[in-house]
């Protein structure tokens, strides 16, 4: 079994948090830390606020880079995991919280790890009396120390929701260490390998079948159902664009989808948030306008009146509205609802 990858590879500001929390928590002591963090990966605080945004695997790589450059220890990944709180990975975290069995849990989590981040490729691989978490393929951009943070994860909620303690075989990493060997042998309580062929956590078969503390079947049934419906997505959108869909949609309610409001949304200025945009191969307004085009179709298919659309859309008067929908489309708007009601009553 393996996690799918999407056709523009991207990775949940979910996972970036921790990095974050890591850097806020030593930035006290030494002023100055989050400000070259988020210089270095073109990052803003506005931007990992939002739950739904991603970032490009670069991004993620170049944080992850900066964590390790500023706080020069080669081992933060096993100080975050002591520290980092439950649930923070949203819906796929309490979708292998719900599971029946151990085994369970980590299927669910190769199934939906897309969600989080689609820049790798992950498998459970059966080898005689042992079980691999592996990486089947890796990022574009590579982030080591994001894996050694995800095996100990994993391995602290396995230990904390099981009934019984899992065992684990072995940790091997490709990556090398600065750090000391032995730290990540006495964090695992198992042989860690760095340098080595694969990167994969690897459990003894029996383990697989111990029950979850966390088991409930009604629960799963619903967060997998909605996990699945996520899964499905089309997460192609480049990350700076669907973050500005996402704010236009609310801003055309209030009349404010103007660039300098969305640019603030971000922490960006209107003409930093111009040029990613252009760097993502659009311009503000073919968003605007697309966003405010696929408002509209909805709009006229939930039978709402001409004025209605034109105000919830921010357009001064319903005359602008028609002349806009008749450049998108070819059709004015009664024209275009008079179709819909004609296909619909065929």
């Amino acid at each position: 079994m393996a996690a799918r990858t999407a056709n523009r590879q991207s990775i949940s500001v979910l996972l970036l948090r921790p990095v974050v929390a890591a850097l806020m928590a030593a930035d006290g002591s030494t002023p100055g830390w989050l400000e070259a963090f988020y210089r270095a990966t073109d990052l803003t605080p506005e931007m990992l606020a939002d739950a739904d945004a991603r970032v490009s695997p670069a991004q993620f790589c170049v944080a992850w880079a900066e964590l390790l450059r500023l706080t020069d220890n080669p081992q933060i990944a096993l100080l975050i995991a002591d520290r980092f709180p439950h649930g923070a990975f949203g819906i796929v975290e309490y979708v292998c919280r719900s599971a029946p069995t151990l085994g369970d849990a980590l299927r669910h989590w190769v199934r939906f790890l897309n969600l989080l981040d689609d820049a790798v490729l992950v498998g459970l691989v059966e080898e005689g009396d042992d079980v691999c978490l592996r990486v089947l393929h890796e990022s574009e951009a590579p982030a080591p120390a994001s894996h050694e943070l995800c095996f100990a994860l994993l391995v602290a909620a396995a230990r904390d929701l099981c009934v019984s303690t899992p065992a684990i075989a072995r940790v091997e990493l490709t990556h090398r260490t600065r750090g000391e060997p032995s730290v990540y042998r006495r964090w695992f309580g198992a042989p860690v390998s760095f340098g080595a062929a694969e990167t994969q956590l690897v459990f003894a078969r029996p383990s697989l079948d111990i029950s979850l503390r966390t088991a409930d079947p009604s629960l799963l049934a619903i967060l997998g159902r909605h996990a699945e419906e996520l899964a499905a997505r089309d997460r192609s959108v480049p990350p700076v664009l669907a973050q500005v869909e996402r704010i236009l949609r609310k801003a055309l309610r209030t009349d404010d989808a103007q660039v300098d409001r969305v640019a603030r949304e971000l922490g960006l200025t209107a003409r930093s948030l111009q040029r990613r945009l252009k760097d993502e191969g659009t311009s503000f307004q073919e968003v605007r306008d697309k966003v405010r085009r696929e408002l509209a179709s909805r709009y006229l298919e939930d039978e709402l009146s001409m004025a209605e659309i034109s105000f919830l859309l921010g357009f001064s008067e319903p005359s602008a509205f028609f002349r806009a929908f008749k450049r998108w489309t070819g059709l004015t708007p009664l024209e275009s609802r008079a179709r819909r009601r004609t296909a619909a009553a065929v």
